[in-house]
């Protein structure tokens, strides 16, 4: 029996590095708003702090998302209330954990945040099956990912089957893999 698309609403949260990221953004913003306000004109100054404010509101909602599993796949919500156009489900092949230390994952994915690019093959010793699912490697090349990742750790792996794959970095690590699973299950 197949089951029910499921609705799952999950999130990402910037970790350290996310929020170092951030913090240098707004900090970069304040010094050079201040160089332009004892240099130059008052509306300068501000031009310039609006610009990095809204710099660093962008750096923000490349870390801080809210995505939605259902019939249609993986929608991720840039800052909880700008959606990307959704990743399909019919493109998903399986979902599986990924492992990834935190001194590998710049080098392995590209580093943190929403982007697109190519990742790392993956080791069968990164990879744990969800259910009884079997893990897909890689291979020895690297392939395209849409990514969602703001830590380290175990993160959320989507094989797809047009090539490009995907990985999400969610507070819930669980029950988004099993959400993605059974959404996987309810479209065959």
């Amino acid at each position: 029996m197949r089951p029910e698309a499921p609705f799952y609403v999950g999130t990402t949260r910037p970790s350290g590095v996310g929020w170092t990221r951030i913090g240098l953004t707004a900090l970069a913003g304040v010094i050079v708003t201040l160089l332009m306000a004892s240099r130059s004109s008052l509306l300068a100054g501000l031009v310039i702090a609006g610009l990095f404010a809204l710099l660093t509101l962008w750096t923000w909602m490349g870390q801080h998302s809210r995505f939605v599993v259902d019939e249609r796949g993986v929608t991720v919500s840039l800052g909880g209330f700008l959606p990307r156009p959704s990743w399909p489900l019919e493109d998903f092949r399986t979902v599986q954990y990924r492992t990834l230390a935190a001194n590998t994952v710049g080098v392995t994915l590209g580093g943190y945040g929403w982007r697109r690019g190519r990742v790392a093959p993956s080791t069968p010793a990164e990879l744990t099956p969800v259910g009884d699912r079997k893990i897909f490697t890689t291979g020895e090349r690297q392939q395209p990912h849409r990514m969602m990742v703001t830590r380290a750790g175990t993160l959320v792996e989507i094989i797809g089957r047009s090539g490009t794959n995907y990985v999400l970095s969610p507070v819930d690590v669980e029950g988004t893999a099993e959400a993605i699973d059974q959404a996987i299950r309810a479209r065959r």
